[in-house]
């Protein structure tokens, strides 16, 4: 008898405990860490080279190479490069200029991508980071979703530019060291052709948001300094942008747009994509202001720059400004 009870006693005890152990709740699942980002070269005209910053080798570029972060891109006289990124940020290197990709990271994507077809990044978030050490740059970067983080900056040591989904072009010429160490002929400028850049002067001055239609251009000299100092000492002020200068920032976009139109990246669990198709030569880079000459793009000419300064809009980081990506 005395069995019997502390059995069903037992089974009672059993019964109670089991809901609670079913209803134990278990760990969410956490989320999958940031990748690597891929980079494929959509188009290559001329010589390029791509230098590693972790071993220091170099080696030539070619069509269809597939490159990571932590590498350095520099193209010869007349050359230019596109590289195809896989969060669908795309950018034309022009000629003579040097573009550090010092980070690309962005959260695995499961399926297979094509660029062209892109409106917005396929990962959750990515994180971009260029430094254009010196030259021209035109990029077309899809809508990134700042609002969960992501991030697309190209540094120069003029300043930072932010962008959120934008076509854009970002010239840093640092001028030429004279005897006397005065730099001369040094010359910054940031034309907006759709969306927002925002843009930080490096010597931490306010920032300004440059709107499409618009520009920042900056001429300026150093006493004492090197070709990378930058002695700029004035906020940046937006002005609107010369015709013929939207003009070939939007040709350079569509020279883009066609090299990339079959470049495709496999899931983040695979491989580099295809090859993009090759396009047509670029369109010029534009002149500075009072008749200072800016890079020329591939095969392209100068233009001019006669407007009249605007306002500048205080800000003091770019994630402060609108568009700021």
């Amino acid at each position: 008898m005395i069995n019997k009870i502390l059995y069903v006693i037992l089974l009672g005890v059993f019964i109670g405990v089991s809901p609670l152990v079913a209803q134990t709740p278990t760990a969410a699942p956490s989320a999958p860490a940031k990748v690597k980002g891929r980079i494929q070269v959509a188009r290559i005209q001329g010589h390029a080279e791509l230098k590693s910053k972790v071993d220091g080798s170099t080696r030539v570029l070619h069509a269809a190479d597939v490159i990571t972060d932590q590498t350095e891109v520099t193209t010869g006289d007349a050359s230019s490069v596109v590289l195809a990124f896989s969060n669908g940020a795309t950018v034309d290197v022009a000629a003579n200029s040097t573009l550090d990709i010092d980070e690309f990271i962005q959260d695995p994507f499961a399926s297979d991508i094509k660029v062209s077809d892109l409106k917005q990044e396929p990962s959750a978030t990515s994180t971009t980071k260029l430094n254009l050490a010196k030259g021209e740059l035109v990029g077309k970067v899809v809508h990134l979703n700042v609002d969960k983080g992501s991030e697309f900056t190209v540094q120069t040591p003029v300043g930072a530019a932010g962008i959120r989904g934008t076509t854009f072009q970002i010239i840093f010429n640092p001028g030429t060291v004279g005897a006397d160490g005065t730099v001369k002929g040094a010359f910054f400028q940031v034309v907006t052709a759709e969306g927002v850049v925002a843009v930080i002067p490096a010597s931490g001055l306010n920032g300004v948001n440059i709107a499409a239609g618009n520009k920042v251009t900056v001429n300026f000299n150093t006493t004492n300094g090197t070709a990378t100092q930058t002695g700029v000492s004035t906020n940046f002020v937006v002005t609107p942008a010369e015709t013929n200068t939207l003009a070939a920032v939007v040709a350079q976009a569509q020279v883009i747009a066609t090299s990339t139109a079959t470049t495709t990246f496999s899931s983040s669990s695979g491989s580099g994509g295809s090859g993009g198709s090759s396009g047509s030569g670029g369109a010029g880079g534009t002149g500075g202001t009072n008749g200072t000459g800016g890079t020329n793009g591939t095969n392209g000419t100068s233009g001019t720059d006669n407007t009249p300064s605007g306002a500048t809009q205080p800000a003091q980081s770019l994630s402060s400004l609108t568009g700021a990506g």
